[in-house]
């Protein structure tokens, strides 16, 4: 019995210092240590495979993997900014921009471009976006950048027509529909850089230059309702009462088919809906009696 007792003291001894020790410090057997080319390809097998096709975007799981593969590789400006689309499509733009922000701060050739974006499609803050617009592209002279696959010449007449600048809007969207021509063909540049373009001239009061952009985009987008619709409020303000009510009813023809300019998440620019239609409707029968 004395025996026993004391077999069962000195183990009791023994699991009080294992205790203690394993308080005091992590055993190294149970510590994997990376070596930091290991941590970066770990970083990177972690972010391919949080996608949308493991995991859905925003969910838990993915985040999980993202915060996991950006703490092996701080400087993953990728990482970073994929924390922030969830935000960005959810309507959290502010949340959003916190992330994007890191992402330019670790990478800004690469996503800069992107930020300036969201300031455009999400915040519709013109200035900020056109002056980050300017700074990307000086990063670029030789090439005309496509974030987020949307032109920088394009996004910056954007901006110009909003603040005002119809000048410098029609200069750089006059060159980003030429190299669009010259490069994709006529008949394959959608109706937005002809409506854009058009709605330049026309907020300059040059509208008989406003009309042939008009014209020139419906010979190869017939069914956009929002050129019809446009090109209607731009043959009204010159009194040609009989023409802008033809445009005007191809528009609603095609507005009722859904041939609308769309973008995901945000409200397309220029966007028309059934009331512009019906009171240009009323405001072109007034002038008609």
């Amino acid at each position: 019995m004395v025996k026993l007792l004391k077999y069962f003291l000195n183990g009791l001894a023994l699991t009080l210092i294992l205790s203690i020790v394993g308080c005091q410090q992590s055993p190294i057997i149970y510590k994997r240590i990376y070596s930091e080319a290991e941590q970066l390809e770990l970083a990177e097998s972690l972010l391919n495979s949080a996608g949308t096709g493991a995991y859905y975007q925003g969910s838990v799981g993915e985040r999980l993997i993202i915060k996991e593969a950006n703490a092996y590789n701080p400087k993953n400006a990728w990482g970073m900014r994929e924390l922030g689309v969830p935000y960005l499509k959810r309507g959290m733009a502010h949340e959003a921009n916190e992330y994007y922000s890191k992402a330019v701060e670790l990478d800004p050739k690469e996503w800069l471009g992107y930020k300036a974006y969201c300031w455009l499609y999400f915040y519709r803050d013109y200035k900020t976006s056109l002056d980050e617009l300017n700074r990307f592209d000086a990063m670029t002279p030789d090439f005309v950048d496509y974030p987020q696959s949307t032109s920088v010449n394009y996004m910056k007449g954007l901006c110009y027509i909003h603040l005002g600048q119809y000048e410098e809007a029609i200069e750089v969207l006059t060159a980003h529909l030429k190299m669009e021509i010259e490069e994709e063909g006529l008949d394959y540049v959608d109706a937005m850089p002809f409506l854009s373009l058009g709605m330049a001239y026309q907020r300059n009061e040059a509208f008989e230059k406003a009309d042939s952009i008009y014209s020139l985009g419906l010979k190869n987008s017939k069914t956009t309702s929002d050129l019809h619709y446009h090109k209607a409020v731009n043959l009204y303000k010159t009194e040609r009462f009989q023409a802008a009510k033809e445009s005007l009813d191809l528009a609603r023809e095609w507005y009722t088919k859904g041939g609308k300019n769309e973008r995901p998440y945000v409200e397309e620019f220029f966007a028309i809906y059934q009331e512009d239609i019906d009171q240009l409707q009323a405001d072109i029968q007034n002038q008609m009696n």
